[in-house]
C-alpha cells in the first residue's frame, strides 16, 4: 500500500508539471479514500463478531462490548465456571478466615429417571463440605441428605437418604415416588449435624431426621454449602456409577445460613459462590450443566440438566 501511494504521488507531480495537477490530484484522493473504506470494512465486521480475549472478559463483572459501544452484563454466576468429575449444581463457600455455614436447605420435585446403563445412579442433595476437591485430607468430608434414583438391573428405585462421607456410604431411609415434593436441609448445632428430608406428597407425610457427628480424624469445617446432582462412586474408590438420566431437575427455595447467623440465597453477598458442571475428565464433553441462578424472596432457584451418558 505504501509503495502504491508513493507511486501515485510521483505520477501526480509529473501531471502537475503538465498543468493537469488539480483535477487529477482530486481524483487520486477520491480513489485512495474509497480503498481505505474497502480495507476497513472487514476489520470492523471481524471486531463486532468476535468477543474480547483479554482476561477481564472472563471476569464476573460487567464487560464493555466492542460493537456499538453497548455494555454486556455478565451474569453474577457463569454456569460451568467450575468443573467436577461427578457433581453438578452450585456451591457457596465462605471467605478465608470465617467460620463457615450452619444450615443449608432446598426443595425439589423428584424426577423420574431412565437408565442409560443398568447400574446408573443419581443423587439429589444439599449438604456441607467437599469443596474444593483438593482440600486437605483432614477436611475431606461431606455431610448430606436428599433423594436417590438408583437403577437396579435397569429399573429405577427411589429413596430418601443421608450420608456422612467418608464415614459410611449412602444410607436409604424410606421410598419416594417420581413427582413427590421433597424438602431437605442440614443443620449444624452444638457439634451435631442434623440431617432432615421430608416427602410432602406421601400420605401420611414421611420424614426422617438423623443426628450425626463428624467422623474420627476429620474436622468437618463446613466451609462450603452445596446444592448438587451427583453420580456417586463405588464406595472407597474413584470409579463413578453411570449418571441416571433425570432430564432437568429444578432446585428451588435454596438458602444457606452462616455461622454468624446471616441467611440468604446461594448468591448472597456475605459469601462467594460457583456453578459446577460435570465434565468427562480431560475432555470438553459435559455430562450435566446448570442454568444461571434466579432469586426471589431471598431464595435461589436453578435447573440442573442431564446432557449425556
Amino acid at each position: 500500500m505504501w509503495s502504491e501511494i508513493k507511486t501515485a504521488r510521483r505520477e501526480a507531480a509529473i501531471v502537475e508539471d503538465r498543468g493537469w495537477g488539480p483535477t487529477l490530484l482530486l481524483c487520486l484522493a477520491i480513489v485512495l479514500a474509497a480503498a481505505t473504506v474497502v480495507v476497513a470494512r472487514p476489520l470492523a465486521a471481524d471486531a463486532a463478531g468476535r468477543p474480547h480475549t483479554h482476561g477481564h472478559a472472563r471476569s464476573l463483572s460487567s464487560v464493555k462490548a466492542t460493537a456499538g459501544h453497548r455494555v454486556r452484563r455478565v451474569p453474577h454466576i457463569t454456569p460451568g465456571d467450575a468443573q467436577s468429575p461427578n457433581w453438578s449444581g452450585y456451591v457457596a463457600y465462605s471467605p478465608a478466615g470465617t467460620s463457615g455455614f450452619n444450615e443449608v436447605s432446598a426443595t425439589w420435585v423428584q424426577k423420574a429417571v431412565t437408565c442409560p446403563k443398568n447400574d446408573a445412579w443419581t443423587l439429589f442433595w444439599v449438604g456441607f463440605d467437599g469443596w474444593p476437591s483438593n482440600e486437605p485430607t483432614a477436611d475431606s468430608s461431606v455431610e448430606q441428605g436428599g433423594t436417590s434414583a438408583q437403577c437396579v438391573k435397569g429399573v429405577p428405585h427411589y429413596n430418601a437418604f443421608y450420608e456422612m462421607w467418608p464415614t459410611h456410604a449412602v444410607v436409604p431411609q424410606f421410598p419416594v415416588e417420581p413427582g413427590d415434593h421433597i424438602a431437605a436441609n442440614v443443620v449444624y448445632s452444638d457439634g451435631q449435624f442434623i440431617i432432615t428430608v421430608t416427602d410432602k406428597t406421601s400420605k401420611p407425610i414421611q420424614t426422617f431426621t438423623q443426628n450425626e457427628t463428624c467422623g474420627t480424624n476429620l474436622t468437618c469445617p463446613r466451609t462450603s454449602a452445596e446444592w448438587i446432582a451427583e453420580s456417586p462412586s463405588h464406595f472407597g474408590t474413584n470409579k463413578w456409577f453411570p449418571l441416571a438420566n433425570y432430564g432437568a431437575m429444578d432446585f428451588a427455595n435454596a438458602t444457606a445460613t452462616d455461622a454468624q447467623g446471616v441467611s440468604g440465597p446461594i448468591q448472597d453477598s456475605q459469601w462467594q459462590d460457583k456453578a459446577i458442571e460435570r465434565m468427562i475428565a480431560g475432555t470438553k464433553q459435559a455430562l450435566a450443566k446448570v442454568t444461571p441462578l434466579q432469586t426471589s424472596n431471598g431464595t435461589s432457584s436453578f435447573t440442573d440438566m442431564w446432557k449425556r451418558r
